[in-house]
């Protein structure tokens, strides 16, 4: 590391630290337990996993009027004619 560290990757750190474990840094060093920091900043990991949202299931029947539906989109999205200007 270069000498003349400006402390924004120690900013960019703590930010990091307080987005993972819910607390700053300085608390987590200050904080009186029984077990080693190391141990505590593996707490994380023994958490359970969040729960992946629902996914919205689509209907098994097409729709009727899908075709109708798609060339109206084919439309809307087709490249027009330019005009020419004389």
């Amino acid at each position: 590391m270069p000498a003349g560290n400006t402390g924004c990757d120690d900013d960019l750190y703590e930010a990091l630290i307080a987005e993972r474990y819910g607390r700053p840094m300085s608390e987590l060093l200050q904080e009186q337990t029984r077990r080693p920091l190391p141990e505590l900043l593996k707490e994380r990991h023994r958490r359970p996993a969040p729960t992946p949202p629902r996914r919205i299931r689509m209907p098994l029947a097409p729709d009727p009027e899908g075709a109708a539906h798609y060339a109206a989109l084919e439309a809307a999205i087709a490249p027009r004619p330019r005009r020419r200007t004389a």
